[in-house]
């Protein structure tokens, strides 16, 4: 893991140039491939993403493999855990999925494959893509979502999950269980 100096916060290209650098394995490119696409774009075995601002790490990607662009700033990952924090109240949101499409320098990122995470607050949601945007704080679907939470199980067409705001939202044709 990179550690900036003490006051210097690192740029996200920096940050993930840097992982790049140290976990790096070459892997086979299609037929006609160009060299240069040859000497920018890594496979990487059991990578950590470590996205932070001012010395707070916000986001923590994990995954079993990743296909890196640096060119791109993307990154695509497989079989991830996923760990978003803020800096005042600890951890907003966490999820599993089979993939991960991460833009490096936003920390963006589009999850699919059997999307599965928890919010602070105790929500559990199932979907099978979730979109996440950093700056605007918003984990979202417009897909079938289940959410269960102490007061029950939950179905909506989709959900809206406004992290500093710590507020769940179930979106259209939502159908409640509760629990007696």
């Amino acid at each position: 893991m990179y550690d900036a100096p003490c006051g210097a916060a690192p740029s996200r290209r920096a940050l993930a140039l840097t992982l790049l650098a140290l976990t790096w394995a070459p892997f086979a490119l299609p037929v006609g491939a160009s060299a240069a696409a040859e000497a920018t774009s890594l496979e990487v075995d059991g990578m950590t993403f470590v996205g932070s601002r001012g010395g707070v790490r916000e986001l923590v990607l994990r995954s079993r493999t990743a296909f890196l662009r640096p060119e791109q700033n993307r990154a695509e990952l497989n079989d991830v855990s996923a760990v978003v924090t803020d800096q005042d109240d600890g951890r907003s949101f966490s999820m599993n999925c089979a993939r991960v499409e991460l833009d490096i320098e936003t920390n963006d990122f589009l999850a699919e494959g059997a999307v599965r995470g928890e919010t602070a607050d105790g929500q559990r949601y199932a979907a099978p893509w979730v979109r996440y945007e950093h700056d605007a704080g918003l984990l979202y679907t417009d897909a079938p979502v289940e959410m269960t939470d102490a007061r029950g199980s939950f179905r909506g067409d989709g959900f809206r999950y406004h992290v500093r705001e710590r507020r769940f939202e179930l979106l259209g044709n939502v159908r409640v269980e509760q629990r007696p």
